[in-house]
Parts: structure tokens; sequence; C-alpha cells
């Protein structure tokens, strides 16, 4: 009996000092989770807790540059929205939303309508005028209640039969033209019935429409060079001259011009083409030559001898719709279409 009481007390000693392990390993479980938890919460408080809050200030009527830094840190993102306007500078908050006093979380939106000043100006009619009467109607321009003064680009001189010493010629941009104020017209300017002039003149800067023709008219053979240009203010002007100012020239000389262009994803009413044509392998060598016919007027734009296979390549100024004409000694074999979107 004593022997069995004996055995029991033992076998309840190995029972305890085995459960004694599992018992200390479902302890540290049982924490690892409660903290796994607790860690949870903390962390998840933090990502859902409230942002702080912000009252929206009075930006309207105030340049942007003047108060987006003081935006930023008060945690609002902004988002520009803009409009053309006439008679108020760059860059002034039109709108604001939400409004100003409005209390919201930091981090917000706050959208901004800013005006974006886009004034034009219509070019005035120079051609007749003398010289000294056209740069002052360029300088006494008005504009609403301003005063607005454009400046001449560059003025080339060209013999002439039909007009008198000093008279202007031809204009670029032309009358009725709207530009904005840095924009600057070039001239071409009568010297009178004297002759050609041996000398070469300075075009760089010049519009080719308006130097083109002063070129032919002293005998040379114009070819040009096409320079890519993202300024749509540079496009259709002369950038370098292979025959260098007052050099001598004489009639079949050739000269080859850079000229900018600016490529057009739509076709305003007025602005600057480009054409280029491959001459076909059955056509013949001859005098190749392009005329113009458009608001404007007709008129020569290229004139070279050339063969198969050879390009065709000038830069033009379109007034509305124009048909380009592609004659081989006098002979039209082509003629191509450009048509002003919406007119």
């Amino acid at each position: 009996m004593s022997n069995d009481i004996e055995n029991k007390k033992d076998s309840k000693k190995i029972e305890f000092s085995y459960f004694k392990p599992v018992r200390s390993l479902i302890v540290i479980f049982l924490l690892g989770i409660a903290v796994y938890f607790f860690v949870s919460a903390i962390t998840l408080f933090s990502l859902v807790k409230p942002s702080g809050e912000v009252r929206v200030p009075n930006v309207v009527g105030k340049r942007f540059v003047e108060v987006s830094n003081s935006l930023s840190r008060k945690d609002l993102r902004t988002e520009l929205k803009f409009i053309d306007v006439y008679d108020i500078e760059d860059g002034v908050i039109l709108h604001q939303h939400p409004n100003s006093g409005e209390i919201v979380n930091e981090n917000s939106k706050l959208t901004l309508t800013l005006s974006r000043s886009k004034f034009f100006i219509d070019v005035p009619e120079l051609t007749g005028s003398e010289l000294p009467i056209a740069i002052n109607k360029l300088k006494n321009l008005h504009y609403q209640d301003k005063s607005i003064s454009i400046a001449t680009g560059v003025i080339s001189y060209i013999p002439s039969e039909k007009a008198a010493t000093n008279i202007v010629i031809d204009q670029s941009p032309k009358a009725g033209s709207k530009i904005s104020p840095d924009v600057k017209v070039n001239l071409l300017i009568s010297t009178g019935d004297s002759g050609i002039d041996k000398k070469m003149p300075n075009v760089v800067n010049q519009s080719i429409d308006l130097c083109y023709d002063l070129l032919l008219a002293k005998g040379l053979i114009v070819k040009e060079e096409i320079v890519k240009t993202n300024e749509i203010n540079k496009s259709g002007l002369v950038n370098s001259q292979s025959i260098t100012a007052d050099n001598i020239i004489k009639e079949g000389d050739s000269i080859t011009l850079g000229i900018n262009y600016y490529q057009l994803s739509e076709h305003p009413y007025s602005s600057y083409e480009l054409i280029e044509y491959v001459i076909p392998s059955d056509m013949q060598s001859g005098l190749y030559e392009a005329y113009i016919e458009d608001d404007h007027s007709k008129r020569i734009r290229f004139s070279a001898p050339l063969g198969p296979g050879q390009k065709i390549q000038f830069v033009f100024q379109r007034i509305g719709n124009a048909k380009v004409y592609i004659n081989c000694d006098k002979k039209n074999i082509r003629v191509l279409s450009i048509n002003a979107n919406n007119f």
C-alpha cells in the first residue's frame, strides 16, 4: 500500500517536471502575441490618426510667386489653372478653392486660377511710307489706354524702279498681323532706280520673305539650309549667310542661307511653311522654280538649276490658303496646296 502511494507521488513529480517547460513556452508565446498586437495597434493608430488642420489663407489678388512658399509651409498642395487676360500682369491669383477662412486638413489641395497676360497689337501699314515715318508709327502705337512701342528689326535696301529712295517697299510681319510687343518688324527699303549694288548685303536676322527678293534682284542663286528652332518668333529668320556682308558679288553667284524653321502642329492664318520636294527621276534637268500664290500675292520663292533626284527646299511666309506651283523651264509639273486651319 505504501509502495503504491510512493509510486503515485513519483508519477506526479515526473508529470510536473514534464509540463513545466511546456508551460514556460506557452507563456512566452502568449507574451509574444501580446507584444505583436500592442505594436500593431500603435502603428495603426499612428497611420490613421487625424492630420493637423489648416485655415486657408486669402491669396486672391496676390502674385503666386510671392505666396507659394508660405502655402507650402502650411502643408497645402497647390494645383494651378490659367486664364488668358489682357489687362492684368502674369501670375496674379484670380480665384481660389477652397475659399479663404475654411478649415482643411494638412496636405489638402488648394486650386488656384492664375492670370496669363496675353495681349496682341495689330501691325500698322508701313508700305509706302518713308522710313522715318514708318519707324515713328511703330513707336507710337496704343493698346487700350497704354502706349506701346514696337522695335524695328533688320532694315534691308533694294533698288526699285517703282519706289523712290527711302520708301518702305515691304514689311514683315504684314500689316494687320497680330503680334506681341516683343516681336520686331523687319523692313525692306527702296534705294531708288540706282542700278544694282555689287556688294553683298547683311541679311542675318532678316526675314527670308523680305530678303529673298533682294538677293534675287542681285542675280544670286539662293540655297536654303533649314535649321530647326524651338522659338516660334524666330521662324523664317536668316541665321547665317555663306557670303559675308560687303563682299563683291556678281550675277550667277550662289549663296547659302541658314533659315530658322519652327514646325507647327496646326496652320494658322499666317505662318512660315517649309516646302520639300524631290525632283522625280524621270524629269529632265533645267531651271526649277517655285511660285507661291496666297492672300498676299503671287511671288517666286525658289529658283535654281537642278536635276532628277535633287531637292527643292525653302521656307516661305504663308498668308491664308496657299498654292505652290513647281515649274521646270517655265512649265508647271506639280501644284502643292497648304490650307489654313478653320479658314
